[in-house]
């Protein structure tokens, strides 16, 4: 009977053992449960990597007890492993610590999508400091969602460490959760980016339809003011030729005043013709340009003559530069250099009623400055930034009172540029006169 008594109490008081450890275990799983429970809440309501590795990597020292650590995160283009927290590790540690992907562990034979302790002769060099100075074991902890490693952490453990049964299994509850919250937070920022990247092509749609509608509307008045700037010297040309053919002139003066007025009218009409078949040739690209070394002072001799003949107010002077003989030649085609300066002139003297409009030419380390300076209406800011568009004159209500098809100085522009030169404007405002400047290389 002693001995029966003796046994009972020894399975009594292992029995009592079993049920504390039981205990035990059960307290740690229903902590666990809760703990994860709490972070299960706090991921689903995150959708950025760096909070969900914060969350999750402060699980992992306070509940499994890690010296050191950290968690990388798949970067967005898939290139790298970025890390993103660490513990236990000197300020600035992170600069050194990226590493490739796929396989961040390209010496290392392991399963990535497996948690397993890392062979300390194969880790990678960023991540020796984890394990160096004391007596630690580096466990990898990997976060796979649909066969893809969006994420690992890489935990510094007391080296003979071994994880219980139930720990396990809520490293593989914690694993399964932060792959998930990992990828939606992937799928999250992709969605941002493609929203973003909608939203600034709807904007760019929308200042690409407003352009189109304006260069509609700017195109119809085109047409309109076309229509009648054509339309007004083929009437000259007509009404004085049948005037003549009909003999209604009193002597031969009469008549060749009469031809000449149809003559000028032919000449405005071919230049109101060049310039849209010009235009026709740039949109085409079309135009050509014979680049060449040229005399600057030869080829504002021939302008002269030309931009004097042209009509003006009595109350306007041109101002010409002097060159000396020595002043070097520049990289032009001197036919279209002298369509431009032509046209210049042309709008300053056409915009100018009272002052003076002066050619202006200065050198400059490896080219020259040709300005066309003018006293005339100018031009307002809203209307300098329009002034070089097709079909666009600087102040709309302008077309009318002084004509021109808006076309020049576009035309100007794109000869500028087919020449290697530039051509800009500078004006103080309306009523303050214009500076147009062309910009040529030095032979």
């Amino acid at each position: 009977m002693l001995a029966e008594l003796m046994q009972t109490q020894r399975q009594l008081t292992q029995a009592l053992v079993e049920s504390r450890e039981l205990r035990s275990k059960l307290g740690r799983r229903s902590h666990q449960m809760s703990v994860l429970q709490h972070v299960s809440e706090i991921l689903a309501a995150t959708g950025k990597e760096g909070q969900v590795a914060s969350v999750v990597l402060d699980v992992l020292v306070q509940e499994f007890h890690c010296k050191r650590g950290g968690v990388w995160v798949l970067e967005h283009r898939g290139s790298t492993y970025q890390p993103m927290e660490l513990v236990g590790m000197p300020a600035g540690a992170s600069a050194n610590l990226t590493l490739p992907a796929p396989n961040p562990f390209l010496d290392h034979p392991l399963v990535l999508h497996q948690p397993q302790w890392l062979d300390p002769l194969h880790l990678p060099a960023a991540l020796r400091p984890l394990a160096a100075g004391q007596d630690l074991q580096i466990y990898y902890v990997p976060f796979e969602h649909q066969l893809l490693l969006l994420g690992f952490a890489v935990l510094a453990m007391p080296s003979g460490h071994q994880w219980p049964e139930e720990d396990q299994d809520s490293l593989s509850l914690l694993q399964r959760q932060t792959a998930v919250s990992l990828y939606n937070a992937w799928l999250f920022k992709d969605l941002s980016q493609q929203r973003d990247a909608l939203q600034r092509q709807a904007l760019e749609l929308e200042r690409v339809n407003a352009q189109i509608k304006e260069a509609d509307q700017l195109k119809s008045e085109f047409l309109a003011l076309t229509s009648h700037e054509l339309r007004t010297p083929l009437t000259g040309i007509l009404g004085f030729t049948k005037l003549v053919i009909d003999g209604l002139y009193e002597d031969e003066d009469e008549m060749r005043h009469m031809l000449q007025d149809s003559y000028a009218s032919g000449q405005h009409l071919l230049s109101l013709l060049n310039d849209i078949l010009d235009l026709a040739k740039i949109e085409s690209g079309r135009m050509e340009v014979k680049v060449e070394p040229f005399s600057l002072g030869v080829l504002i001799e021939e302008v002269k003559p030309i931009a004097e003949a042209y009509p003006r107010n009595e109350t306007v002077s041109l101002l010409w530069p002097e060159l000396g003989a020595d002043f070097p030649e520049v990289m032009v085609d001197p036919g279209r250099l002298k369509q431009v300066l032509l046209n210049l002139l042309s709008n300053a003297l056409k915009f100018t009623k009272d002052g003076t409009v002066s050619t202006k030419v200065e050198r400059g380390v490896g080219a020259v400055t040709i300005s066309v300076v003018d006293t005339g209406i100018g031009v307002s800011p809203e209307g300098q930034k329009r002034l070089f568009q097709k079909f666009a004159q600087a102040e709309g209500g302008h077309a009318r009172e002084f004509g021109g098809t808006g076309l020049g100085l576009v035309i100007c522009k794109h000869l500028m540029e087919l020449m290697g030169g530039s051509i800009s404007l500078y004006s103080e405002g309306q009523g303050f006169g214009s500076t147009l400047s062309i910009v040529v290389k030095i032979a």
